[in-house]
């Protein structure tokens, strides 16, 4: 028996709507064609997507900044990005800005203060010091005929409680920073020289998108319809390229299974002629015999 499914061709073991010689109904491969573009479609949009987390990394990590005002000389605070331990936040491929975003009030203290300078650290698990910046910060001047114009214009707003007197400083500390393999970016720590008055601060870092990375994220749409009929057309060149060659080799493989069985029916074809050609002869030569007795 297994000897038999052995020596069976391999056409005559497959469904009939499996190979195009069949004779099946144009419903079924219309069916199959349709469901084999959308099966496409989906794994290329699947993979697509997993490759894009994967490359892509988060373009924004903001977090607050809560300023502790313990001396004169000692205006610090501390930032932790990380809350789980042996997590990693930032890509080590990946070149981050590093910005501050200091809210301040137009007060004549801080007018009177002149420069800060406002110190980072990026730290490690360890409190190891991976990065070191520092940049100075002062509010920007505005002579009094100017602020008598501003408060002016801005009277009932400022009246009312929808706005205040502040002024917004953002402070570039690092442009180019790259994190470690082995000593990842877990937390910073922010220190002023002087007790500037703040009314928020907060940290950011921004990934400094270039190259594919730049394209998948700012013209995302355009990418991913590119990539996604990339993918699915040469899936389709593969699927095609695997048709063909079960299609040869299922008509190469039936090839001797039908010259076999045209043989064998030409034979059993030939018997019943050859049993009706020698009838007659016997009789004639029983005849014979008897005549002659």
């Amino acid at each position: 028996m297994t000897r038999q499914i052995q020596d069976t061709p391999l056409i005559s073991r497959l469904p009939t709507w499996v190979s195009m010689r069949s004779s099946a109904s144009l419903a079924i491969r219309v069916t199959l064609g349709m469901t084999a573009i959308v099966a496409v479609l989906f794994s290329s949009a699947a993979l697509y997507g997993m490759f894009y987390q994967l490359y892509v990394p988060k373009l924004l990590h903001t977090a607050p900044v809560h300023l502790q005002y313990t001396s004169a000389a000692n205006t610090s605070a501390r930032i932790a990005f990380v809350q789980r331990p042996n997590y990693r936040f930032l890509s080590t491929s990946q070149a981050y800005t590093v910005t501050l975003d200091l809210d301040v009030p137009t007060s004549k203290y801080n007018e009177a203060l002149g420069n800060a300078m406002v110190s980072l650290d990026m730290l490690d698990y360890g409190d190891g010091i991976v990065y070191q910046a520092a940049r100075a910060v002062i509010l920007p001047y505005r002579s009094a005929a100017v602020r008598y114009l501003h408060t002016v214009v801005r009277s009932i707003p400022l009246a009312l409680g929808f706005m205040r007197e502040s002024t917004m400083l953002s402070v570039v500390l690092a442009d180019d920073l790259y994190d470690r393999l082995y000593s990842p970016v877990v937390a910073a720590r922010l220190t002023l020289s002087q007790p500037l008055q703040v009314y928020s601060a907060s940290l950011t870092l921004a990934a400094r998108f270039g190259g594919l990375r730049y394209w998948m994220y700012y013209w995302r749409t355009p990418v991913a319809v590119l990539f996604i009929s990339l993918a699915a057309m040469w899936q389709l060149i593969l699927m095609a390229v695997a048709w063909s060659v079960l299609e040869a080799y299922t008509a190469r493989s039936s090839t001797p299974a039908a010259a076999t069985t045209e043989a064998a029916q030409t034979d059993t074809a030939a018997l019943p002629a050859h049993r009706q050609i020698g009838s007659p002869s016997s009789s004639e030569s029983a005849t014979a015999q008897e005549s002659k007795d």
